[in-house]
């Protein structure tokens, strides 16, 4: 069994690129898939300048990768709605199901789908229980253990990016594969839209 760590943030345009790589390493019998939530954004209103950069970085993501950013995303980025964005509280939503059930990739995929294609507000938590039950998550137990885990996140965030740092990474998102006690960057941006070839390389760890 090959551990590989995922340096990812949920608000991360490029993370959700990698979304179907991610994918393959959370399937693959022969991987134990670990998640490290980044802190790219302390929640933030995006104003004009940040909504016209972001729109620029979604169509390349879009061009290099072949992930979906929708129509209605779009037009919330064009509209006059207040927008805004959190990498901590969707951070807090993947730990506490990775808690729950193991699911944390599960919930980090349903946000990413709510906020690139269902175009709604992840930055709220009442959005984020929502997604937490049609993944079959009892509410009062997922809202008790998201107030528990509120006041650990920072601390959370602050670690992987220690680890982030010790190991030289630049970004999100990142894979580091562990096999007896060594490290290697898996170079994941050779197959945004080779994912065969992903999957045979996951096979060969």
């Amino acid at each position: 069994m090959v551990t590989v760590h995922y340096f990812f943030d949920p608000m991360c345009g490029w993370c959700y690129g990698a979304t179907p790589l991610a994918e393959i390493l959370h399937v693959a019998p022969n991987i134990n898939l670990v998640l490290h939530a980044g802190g790219m954004i302390r929640r933030r209103e995006m104003d004009e300048g940040f909504r016209t950069m972001a729109q620029g970085f979604d169509k390349k993501i879009a061009l290099t990768t072949g992930q979906l950013f929708s129509k209605d995303y779009h037009n919330r980025l064009s509209s006059n709605k207040t927008i805004i964005l959190d990498s901590y509280i969707t951070a807090q939503a993947v730990s506490v199901m990775e808690q729950l059930c193991g699911r944390g990739f599960d919930i980090l995929k349903a946000i990413q789908q709510a906020h690139y294609q269902l175009a709604r507000d992840v930055s709220d938590l009442s959005c984020l229980t929502s997604i937490a039950r049609q993944l079959g998550i009892k509410e009062s137990e997922w809202l008790s253990l998201m107030r528990l885990k509120e006041k650990h996140i920072d601390d959370d965030i602050q670690q992987n990016q220690y680890l982030m740092n010790q190991w030289g990474l630049s970004g999100f998102p990142s894979f580091v594969t562990e096999k007896e006690g060594s490290l290697a960057l898996l170079p994941h941006e050779n197959y945004y839209q080779a994912h065969s070839q992903f999957k045979s390389l996951i096979e060969q760890l």
